[in-house]
């Protein structure tokens, strides 16, 4: 019910974008002599469709979750723990300023590590959760520091106040061009640990199978998001001109992700794990565009935040289906299963051909915008590159694919049952989302951009 009345609340802002393209909301919330902090929350271009694509997944995980987790333990535990970590990744999207943002940071970490550490699908469950624990905790460690010395510098903590505080700060010689860049390089560190971009990557694959199928589909479908989120709302507003300094070398980085996740991915035999590694790949897709710094490559990249997160969660939640009724996630002793889950096959196409570029999937016009923005930005050759290693991509979603709905049916499998609507139910909203979005993009490209 919570998770409804998310969308409910996001979805009652939308006649108010359209007119005004701009909602904010404060309170007063700490006031010492030192310094003054307000409890504010703005919905705008960048925020709006983000904070409800969160809101629609998360939800139908919740649903999701009624069948799949039946027969776990503590499940009033788990449901707090699922929308505490909702909380945290809403409070992300819609923060004000650095504090309650890292504040909300922080509050995505801890329940998803108990999601991963108490109802994890293994015995390494504890271990595989507490290295996930680490590996982002120390991220926002880095992005802390980065918080605190934009502060120093400059005395705000507000994002609309921090590009021209920045901007006064090294006209005042009160920052070094080298202050500019540590502290750049601080969030970066941060935001890179998040979105699992190489070579800080390797706690993804193994919280991500670990995890339960819900809650697969909200880290990779959203959680990783929100380092994206927080390149463009922070780096890209306040940090334009190192951005540009250094795109060659976060274009390089995007690029060097987008192959070392797909060749992963191609590795692998384990569906969660195909997965999960193909999430790191797309990630270097939204990397790429977003370190690019043109107006097109950036919107295409937090379009196709939209489009993954849709996307992802929906091919999570399909080998959920798989695992839960057959037992199995070994791609290799599978097949045939397209007769006896014709909506999941059908909902798996979908969301595969969507990430591997396909028209007219929603996935296709992210990742054209993607490319056009290297283009754009002169980065001819290693957009060549990058638009050559999606072929990587079609290449793993297709063999899993084919070996999962098709070929002959396993005798192990000929009595398989059908799913139960409270699973297949999610999957056909997500679906159904992702190939209304590829027909008419603009109903969310009309409130999402990014202007330089």
């Amino acid at each position: 019910m919570a998770a409804l009345l998310s969308i409910g609340i996001i979805l009652s802002m939308v006649k108010e974008m359209i007119e005004q393209r701009f909602i904010y909301d404060t309170y007063a919330w700490i006031r010492t002599p030192s310094f003054h902090i307000m409890l504010g929350f703005t919905v705008d271009e960048i925020s709006f469709y983000i904070g409800l694509t969160v809101a629609v997944v998360s939800t139908t995980s919740c649903f999701y979750s009624i069948k799949y987790m039946k027969e776990k333990h503590d499940q009033s535990s788990y449901y707090m723990n699922l929308l505490f970590f909702m909380a945290g990744m809403i409070g992300v999207i819609f923060s004000e300023n650095l504090i309650q943002f890292y504040l909300f940071w922080e509050l995505m970490l801890i329940p998803s590590y108990f999601l991963i550490a108490h109802w994890g699908t293994s015995k390494k469950r504890a271990t595989i959760g507490f290295k996930y624990f680490i590996f982002t905790h120390v991220g926002a460690l880095f992005m802390l520091m980065g918080i605190l010395s934009i502060y120093t510098f400059t005395g705000t903590f507000n994002f609309a106040d921090m590009p021209l505080a920045i901007e006064q700060a090294v006209a005042n010689s009160v920052m070094s061009s080298f202050d500019v860049l540590a502290v750049f390089v601080l969030l970066l560190i941060g935001f890179c640990v998040k979105m699992a971009v190489f070579p800080v990557h390797t706690w993804l694959p193994d919280a991500h199978t670990e995890a339960p199928t819900p809650i697969s589909a909200m880290l990779s479908g959203l959680m990783i998001k929100c380092g994206a989120y927080a390149f463009a709302r922070i780096l890209l507003s306040a940090f334009g001109q190192t951005v540009t300094q250094t795109s060659d070398v976060l274009a390089i980085l995007g690029v060097i992700t987008i192959i070392y996740g797909g060749l992963m991915a191609l590795a692998q035999t384990d569906i969660k794990r195909l997965l999960a590694y193909s999430s790191i790949s797309q990630m270097g897709y939204i990397f790429f565009g977003l370190g690019v710094y043109s107006t097109i490559g950036a919107t295409g990249a937090l379009f196709h935040v939209v489009n993954h997160a849709i996307c992802k969660s929906l091919l999570f939640m399909c080998a959920g289906v798989i695992i839960h009724q057959t037992g199995i996630s070994n791609v290799t002793r599978l097949g045939g299963l397209a007769d006896k889950m014709p909506i999941t096959c059908a909902a798996a196409f979908v969301g595969a051909l969507s990430l591997a570029g396909t028209p007219p999937l929603n996935g296709f016009w992210s990742e054209w915008m993607i490319f056009s923005g290297g283009v754009f930005s002169g980065k001819t050759l290693i957009t060549t590159i990058a638009i050559v290693s999606t072929t990587i991509t079609a290449g793993y979603y297709l063999w899993f694919l084919w070996r999962v709905f098709f070929g002959t049916t396993p005798k192990s499998l000929e009595n398989t049952m059908k799913p139960s609507w409270l699973m297949r139910t999610p999957i056909i909203v997500l679906a159904a989302v992702a190939v209304v979005i590829g027909i008419w993009p603009d109903i969310v490209l009309r409130l999402l951009s990014v202007q330089f």
